[in-house]
């Protein structure tokens, strides 16, 4: 695979194949270069710059904490990913103090995956569209996906009123149907992003968990930066 220059580098460590193989496709779909180690051999003698590290923690020889260590030794400082099959929340504790950035728990799904990895690496371009998918989704009709484009940019400049200035962000049922409407107008558009981060809010009302404030102002920038990449 071609790796351009803007491209950020993530280095997945795990000696699961089928896990290795999960981890390499979600991560790549977020528009990262991936170097993939089976074995902390592999990982260790990865050569170049990582932007983003994903260590499994149960490696079979010197363990996901020693090679994060060992790594750190060589100078890379890369935000590390603990990867596990059981974390819980003493786990997830003393991975932190250990010196990992996050935790994700295995199996994840690709949404999942891609949030995490966008949370650590800030410089993907979070306004990315799919326009092989958005094609795929119009049946290839390029003046449709134009209309449609169009529409959703229009949206999104109400929607961002919406949550700004109305009372939207406080009305659990209206946003949720309202984000359920943006995430299909998304599928169609291939406005990937946002519509992950639209079923991530819906999954924390959902739980009974409160969007913060942080959160619902990334999610306005992610609505304005996605309305820009539309009209382009």
């Amino acid at each position: 695979m071609q790796v351009s220059a803007a491209q950020p580098r993530v280095l997945i460590v795990d000696d699961d194949p089928v896990s290795l193989r999960f981890l390499d496709a979600s991560v790549a779909q977020c528009g990262c270069a991936v170097v993939t180690a089976a074995t902390t051999t592999a990982a260790l003698t990865a050569g170049g710059v990582f932007g983003l590290l994903l260590i499994d923690r149960c490696l079979p020889d010197i363990g996901g904490v020693e090679l994060l260590h060992a790594l750190r030794a060589r100078g890379i400082d890369a935000a590390a990913i603990a990867t596990s099959a059981e974390i819980d929340a003493a786990t997830a504790l003393e991975l932190r103090a250990a010196g990992f950035a996050d935790v994700l728990e295995k199996p994840a799904s690709v949404e999942r995956i891609g949030e995490i990895v966008r949370r650590h690496l800030p410089c993907i371009e979070s306004a990315r569209l799919d326009d092989a998918a958005a094609l795929a989704a119009t049946g290839g009709d390029a003046d449709a996906l134009r209309a449609l484009r169009g529409l959703l940019a229009k949206e999104l400049e109400q929607l961002e009123r919406d949550l700004t200035h109305g009372d939207l962000a406080t009305d659990a049922a209206r946003l949720d149907e309202r984000l359920h409407r943006l995430r299909a107008a998304c599928g169609f558009c291939g406005a990937v992003a946002l519509a992950e981060l639209a079923a991530d809010w819906q999954g924390t009302m959902r739980a009974g968990n409160r969007f913060t404030d942080k959160q619902r102002a990334a999610f306005v920038i992610r609505c304005r930066e996605t309305g820009a990449a539309l009209r382009s």
